[in-house]
């Protein structure tokens, strides 16, 4: 079963917002822009990952989770895949580089090829392996404990290859995704002692989901934008061009012609993702560019928020 399917993680939804609402020319756009384009290439893998290549076992006695964080000492760990049944648990570290994987042997590095160069880069089988650990440990202090925590990294990506010695012992802990499957049943037939039944899988489940922290941060503050410097107004839902003109409970987009009634709901998540979780009527007025308080009142009611206080001195919350 599908125990924590793969949605998309709040934090590239932030950067979404961030770059619909930063100008062109802006200093960190470029940065802004990379770094969501590696979040969402990565994002896309374990998708087909989950979506594909892991649905033809969703309904047997697997309990598959997608991007599992925890808070464990100091820090937070986090798992793109987990695989969890009765005997044993897998955790599955995946890439989607279009870059050759080569493992050495001897130090055990790892690098790619980078435009006709190698260039060494964190050894993903050993991520894999560190997150079991990590998960291994932070189970024992929930008193879970005797599961086998196995572990792969898994290549999504066709255009890529893993170059790896036949006579290197981790060759068994990385595969192509077309292969994962493969690789689940060998690792299934190694272990036929059944640790864990139907109440206790049920209670670790519980635990993974109740216990699961997505990532949370202000991408204003890691990028050091202001509120001055965030654009305003509600954006395309088709373009993403800003602002849409408003006249009589439409917006209209000056660039493709859309015209849409429900394109402010959007834009309010833009500002809970990059300003605040809460709003008034003042600052939605502002952010939507409206004049009108009674249609400002109107729209923040129709999405169903949570609100504290009264008239002029209501607050809606995310």
């Amino acid at each position: 079963m599908i125990a924590k399917p793969c949605v998309l993680p709040p934090s590239i939804a932030k950067y979404q917002a961030l770059i619909r609402r930063l100008s062109e020319n802006h200093l960190v756009k470029y940065d802004v822009v990379t770094e969501y384009n590696n979040r969402m290439t990565g994002f896309l893998g374990e998708e087909s990952v989950m979506n594909f290549h892991l649905e033809p076992i969703a309904d047997l006695n697997y309990r598959i989770y997608h991007d599992l964080r925890f808070y464990h000492g100091k820090y937070f760990f986090q798992i793109d895949i987990l695989i969890l049944c009765a005997y044993f648990a897998l955790v599955l570290e995946v890439k989607n580089w279009a870059r050759d994987w080569h493992f050495e042997k001897v130090l055990h590095q790892t690098t790619i090829d980078v435009n006709g160069k190698m260039e060494r880069t964190k050894n993903p089988i050993f991520q894999a392996r560190l997150q079991a650990f990590k998960l291994r440990e932070w189970l024992k202090l929930h008193n879970v404990q005797g599961i086998p925590i196995q572990y792969l990294f898994v290549n999504s990506n066709e255009k890529s290859n893993i170059i790896i010695g036949e006579d290197n012992k981790y060759k068994w802990n990385a595969c192509n995704s077309e292969y994962l499957l493969e690789r689940i049943d060998q690792i299934t037939n190694d272990y036929k002692i059944e640790l864990l039944d139907e109440k206790e899988l049920r209670k670790i489940n519980k635990l993974l989901l109740t216990s699961h922290t997505p990532e949370n941060f202000d991408l204003l503050e890691k990028y050091h934008v202001t509120r001055k410097e965030i654009l305003t107004g509600v954006h395309c839902p088709d373009c993403k061009h800003l602002p849409m003109t408003y006249n009589a409970g439409t917006w209209r987009c000056s660039k493709c012609r859309i015209q849409s009634k429900t394109a402010f709901n959007d834009t309010l998540h833009d500002y809970f993702h990059l300003i605040s979780p809460t709003i008034t009527n003042a600052e939605a007025r502002r952010f939507l560019q409206l004049n009108s308080p009674k249609m400002a009142h109107h729209y923040l009611n129709s999405i169903n928020l949570n609100s504290t206080g009264k008239f002029k001195f209501k607050i809606y919350h995310q």
